[in-house]
C-alpha cells in the first residue's frame, strides 16, 4: 500500500479516535522546505519521510501527547536544531561513531534526549549490518542502538495496522 493511503488512514483514524491531538499537529511543510533540509544536512530523506511532514508537521512544543509510544510527533524546525546539536557533538562527546551518526535524522522523540532517527546512509555491510531507511533507536542512555524497524514504510504501516486493529500504546 502506497504510503498516501497509509496516511490518509492515519488521519481517518486520528480524526475519529483522537480529534483533539490531532488538531494540534501543524500544517504540512512544502517541497521546497524539505529540499532545504536535505541540503543543509546533506541527505536524501525517504520519500515516506517526506510525505508525512508534508501532511503534518510534527506537533507544536506545547503538546506533550505521544504519536505512538512514548514518543511524540518532531516539528521540521525541532528535528533540524536536534541534529544540528547532536551531530556538533560527534568527536567530542560522542567520541564512538556508532554512538550518533550524520545520518540519522530524529522525526520522533520522548521529550527527554531520546529519538527513533530513520538513517538515511547507513551501509551493508555484509555481515547483519545496518541497511538504509532503517529506523534507528537513540536512548541517551544506552550504548546500544538497536534497529527498530526495517524501514519508514514499514513503521508507518505498522503504525496504521495497530490504529486500526486498536492495538496502539500511549505512553
Amino acid at each position: 500500500m502506497s504510503n498516501a493511503a497509509l496516511i490518509e488512514r492515519m488521519d481517518a483514524w486520528l480524526a475519529a479516535h483522537r480529534a483533539d491531538y490531532r488538531a494540534t499537529l501543524q500544517p504540512g511543510v512544502s517541497d521546497a522546505a524539505l529540499d532545504a533540509f536535505e541540503a543543509r544536512f546533506s541527505l536524501k530523506l525517504p520519500e515516506g519521510l517526506r510525505a508525512l511532514y508534508r501532511w503534518r508537521n510534527g506537533q507544536p512544543n506545547s503538546c506533550f501527547d505521544s504519536l505512538q509510544g512514548n514518543r511524540m510527533f518532531s516539528a521540521l524546525e525541532d528535528i533540524a536544531d536536534t541534529k544540528e546539536m547532536l551531530d556538533g557533538m560527534i568527536g567530542t562527546d560522542f567520541e564512538d561513531p556508532a554512538t550518533w551518526r550524520r545520518g540519522w535524522v530524529p522525526f520522533l522523540s520522548n521529550g527527554g534526549g531520546s529519538y527513533l532517527c530513520v538513517d538515511t546512509d547507513a551501509e551493508a555491510d555484509g555481515q547483519g549490518g545496518r541497511q538504509p531507511g532503517q529506523l534507528v533507536a537513540f536512548w541517551k542512555g544506552d550504548e546500544d542502538r538497536p534497529v527498530e524497524h526495517a524501514s519508514f514504510d514499514a513503521w508507518l504501516a505498522e503504525l496504521v495496522a495497530s490504529m486500526e486493529a486498536g492495538t496502539i500504546e500511549f505512553d
